[in-house]
């Protein structure tokens, strides 16, 4: 508000005089009591005979002249007469200020008079109560004009040079509120308020000025507070008729597509009919040539020149509704055509279905008799098109990337191609960056547009999906307005880049359906597998446990048994010899059960060096023959020597191979062909394929045939354990173990190692101390404490040492052991890991601090390689596990006695 006030200077708005003051403000009064406005008229005698000489003319046939202001007011009513005192006066008051534009000011006032008119007749049609101040508030409403050109001239011509510039009619061009606020920083609406607030208006008249620009949704009700509304209808009446001009031209007048819109609004909302609008036109100018007399400014020029420009604009009017009328049908086909392909472009369609309900709608909106769509298929690997050509269909594809199209001959295909080219290449170039696309192709009298898809909505990378080729030619009805022509085949286009972005999506959600389906399968698989991991980890840490309790009871026998058998050198007995041997035998094999059970429950670290596997084959295959039966196996060797080295824990890759190639031989009872393939894959790794041409492994066993204790041998003849160790070793050496099998073809094993490329430097320096120098006498018998909680092995080892030469002690748990070792000097100890009260690791601090000179031999069945690797890091001797060989034992022991230092080495 201020900053308006500042722009208007208020000391500067005129004076209206003060007949015009008091009749406006009689407006809100008794309007029969009019003395006062009689005796002020008496002393302005320019106003005087104005009044009369409306009067006189007014009443032609009256019988004598009328010579008097209070006889003019009884004939011309009190209402007629306020009207020409606040005409007269306001001109009066800016005609000084505008006669550089005089001309523009008539007509302003012939356009502010009509209005005038207008407003009364409307009011008397919608049945206001007083239509004097509808008449008032027409004749007043454009009065901020006035205020603006009297104080910003300079700005105000801008602006009416800018609006004369837009031409008689204007559709696209700013409002001219928009383009007044831009040249003065306000608009007359706001200056007509100041003003009116300054000369103290009534309220209804105040809200005239200030608000006849606003829009009116709905039918004028007849009350007070609407009296602006009214004025906005006779306002747009008097623009589009063309009745003066609302800014101040001297020849045409200021007219926008906007008017014509709110009139046809108004009409619609309040029931008003052409016709009516007609005769109200006409009583208007009637009524403008009356006031024209009074104002001094009346010819019959004037009065040709309002009737034909009233008639121009009605004709003008007639043909523009004709014209609307031809689009509205047009655009209503397209709106049709449009709602229905919306319906038809259904989720579910084909591509090629969904380019022919494109056609038919395209055919059915402009009439035309050729058309072309294209839409990428569902693989978007090319775009498929549809040409709709004298009522019938014909299928073409086009690469995704251009290209030649199937039929080249037809220009509509080659032309599509060429804009589809063109189109792509913009994208890329980041030129066209809006969705909607479509243009008239030069030299042509085809329109394309372009479907556009939503890369947010299904991850597209591509964002043109399609293209709508129409050929105008023959539409029907012709093409009469290329601008409405582009709009509606744009509103088309977009309903159908909607429809074929849908299906396109549907199909992208289908597949993204089956990718989740087959991730739910894979998560499912999974989880089994992960299922299967803890039970077998279950199943690892139950063996690792059932592997310690078996192999303290199982040395016992093993030492035992070792013992008959050095006992019956001095008395041979061949019958309780082969008993033993069966014995040993069976002790072999149940110590093998347990070291697999162990190796697939701990696996070893892999001692990594540089290997050739061919070489390793070689090994294997030299002691196959002692293993199992290869008579009737015809054994082929076609592993390449000139294989690279692989980097790998050789032991363990023998005995991987001497597995897989034991399985091979089973797989064939009746015999068979074992080959043997060697070679490089393209992942740096060295691969060795064991082929036999077997009984197979059926498809339900194939996935679960590396689990553990899975086997498919008859009971007794295998534990299912062996080609599970193998899998975990080839993974501790980095490789791969797989595996392809037919039922009665044959399997295959693959083995794949990373191939060896000496990157670093491994520096295998062995320092072997080779001092054996053992004297032949003893200054002293050495004495060994041996520390476990298993009470029966404890004493066998004892008396094994005894037998040796040696003087033994046995304490059953770490506590006991330390004791002794406080008040004993001991040369050795041989100590068990785990045991009650205090664990071997204990004793193993406690010795090496209080005892640092004394070997220690560790005894172990259960710990894991790097458990017993931090043993000989806390200064062990030695690691001896169980089931372990006496003679192993005695040769540890006297190695430890032997050397005067501690050595960091592992027995196994």
């Amino acid at each position: 508000m201020s900053g308006l006030a500042e722009s208007i200077n208020v000391e500067r708005i005129p004076t209206l005089p003060a007949v015009a003051v008091e009749a406006i403000r009689l407006l809100e009064g008794d309007p029969s009591n009019f003395e006062s406005v009689a005796d002020l008229l008496r002393n302005d005698q320019v106003l005087s005979g104005r009044i009369l000489r409306y009067a006189n003319a007014a009443f032609v046939g009256a019988r004598q002249r009328i010579t008097s202001i209070p006889r003019a007011i009884s004939l011309l009513g009190f209402n007629t007469v306020r009207g020409l005192i606040l005409s007269v006066s306001v001109f009066d008051c800016f005609s000084d200020a505008a006669q550089e534009r005089l001309d523009g000011l008539v007509n302003f006032w012939l356009h502010a008079i009509g209005v005038a008119a207008a407003s009364e007749l409307l009011a008397e049609k919608l049945g206001f109560a007083n239509v004097d101040e509808a008449y008032l508030a027409g004749l007043v409403h454009d009065i901020g004009k006035l205020i603006c050109y009297q104080q910003m001239p300079d700005e105000f011509s801008e602006v009416c040079l800018e609006l004369e510039k837009q031409g008689g009619y204007s559709t696209d061009a700013p409002l001219a509120l928009d383009v007044e606020r831009r040249k003065m920083g306000l608009d007359h609406t706001d200056a007509g308020r100041i003003a009116a607030e300054q000369w103290m208006f009534p309220e209804a008249l105040v809200k005239a000025l200030a608000a006849h620009h606003q829009p009116v949704p709905e039918a004028i009700k007849p009350e007070k507070e609407n009296l602006y509304q009214l004025v906005r209808f006779a306002d747009a009446i008097c623009v589009c008729h063309n009745i003066g001009s609302s800014y101040f031209f001297s020849t045409g007048a200021y007219d926008h597509q906007h008017y014509h819109f709110a009139l046809e609004n108004f009409m619609l909302l309040n029931g008003i009919k052409g016709g009516e609008i007609d005769d109200l036109v006409t009583e208007v100018v009637k009524r403008i040539e009356k006031m024209a007399v009074v104002m001094g400014f009346h010819d019959s020029e004037t009065y040709q020149h309002l009737l034909s420009s009233a008639n121009v604009s009605l004709g003008a009017m007639s043909v523009d509704l004709d014209q609307q009328n031809n689009e509205l049908l047009a655009a209503n086909r397209v709106l049709d055509a449009a709602c229905g392909l919306g319906r038809s472009l259904k989720p579910g369609l084909t591509i090629a279905e969904a380019l022919r309900e494109i056609l038919l709608a395209a055919q059915e909106a402009f009439g035309v008799k050729r058309c072309l769509c294209l839409a990428l298929d569902d693989g978007e690997a090319h775009f498929r098109g549809q040409i709709y050509s004298g009522g019938e269909f014909a299928e073409f594809s086009v690469p995704h990337h251009g290209g030649p199209v199937v039929k080249p001959e037809a220009d509509m295909e080659t032309e599509a191609l060429q804009q589809l080219r063109r189109v792509s290449l913009e994208f890329e170039e980041g030129t066209i960056m809006e969705s909607g696309v479509a243009e008239i192709i030069a030299g042509s009298e085809f329109m394309a547009g372009f479907f556009l898809g939503d890369q947010k909505s299904h991850g597209r990378v591509e964002r043109i999906i399609g293209e709508l080729l129409v050929d105008f030619k023959d539409a029907s009805p012709p093409v009469a307005d290329l601008a409405v022509m582009r709009r509606n085949f744009e509103l088309l286009s977009t309903a159908a880049a909607n429809g074929i972005d849908r299906i396109l999506m549907e199909k992208d959600l289908s597949r993204q359906a089956r990718a989740m389906e087959a991730e739910a399968r894979k998560l499912e698989e999974h989880q089994r597998q992960l299922f299967n991991t803890h039970r077998l980890a279950t199943v690892g840490r139950l063996a690792a446990g059932a592997a310690h309790e078996i192999n303290n009871p199982l040395t016992i026998i093993s030492l035992n048994l070792q013992i008959m058998q050095r006992l019956l050198v001095k008395q041979p007995d061949d019958e309780l010899r082969h008993r033993l041997e069966v014995i040993a035998d069976q002790e072999r094999r149940i110590s093998k059960i347990i070291g697999d059970l162990m190796g697939f429950a701990r696996p070893n670290e892999p001692k990594f060096t540089s290997a050739q596997v061919g070489e390793c084959m070689d090994l294997v295959l030299g002691v196959l023959g002692d293993r199992v039966s290869v008579s009737k196996i015809e054994i082929v060797n076609n592993i390449p020597a000139d294989l690279p080295p692989v980097f790998v824990d050789a032991m363990q890759i023998e005995q991987v191979f001497m597995n897989l190639l034991i399985n091979a031989i089973h797989a064939m009872p009746k015999g068979g062909r074992l080959e043997l393939r060697g070679g490089v894959d393209g992942h740096e790794r060295v691969v060795i394929a064991v082929v036999d041409n077997g009984v197979g492994i059926s498809r339900e066993n194939i996935g679960k045939i590396f689990d553990p204790f899975f086997t498919t041998k008859r009971e007794g003849e295998g534990t299912g354990l062996g080609l599970a160790v193998c899998h975990s070793i080839i993974e501790h050496n980095g490789g791969i173990l797989q595996v392809e099998s037919v039922v009665g073809e044959g399997s295959t094993f693959s083995v794949r190692l990373p191939i060896d490329h000496g990157v670093q430097l491994r520096d295998l320096k062995k320092a072997v101390d080779q001092k054996t120098a053992r004297g032949d006498e003893q200054h002293e018998i050495c004495r060994i404490l041996i520390i476990d909680d298993e009470r029966l092995l404890n004493e066998m080892l004892q008396e094994c040492l005894r037998a040796a030469g040696y003087n033994v002690d046995g304490a059953y748990d770490g506590v006991e052991g330390i004791g002794m070792l406080r008040y004993q000097k001991y040369h050795l100890i041989l100590l068990d890991v785990r045991m009650p009260r205090k664990d071997g690791l204990e004793v193993l601090k406690f010795v090496n601090r209080e005892f640092p000179d004394i070997p220690v031999i560790i005894v172990t069945g259960l710990a894991s390689l790097q458990e017993i690797k931090n043993t000989v890091k806390m200064g062990a001797f030695a690691c001896l596990k169980k089931p372990f060989v006496l003679d192993k034992v005695l040769t540890t022991v006297n190695k430890a006695l032997a050397l005067k230092c501690k050595h960091g080495q592992v027995i196994t």
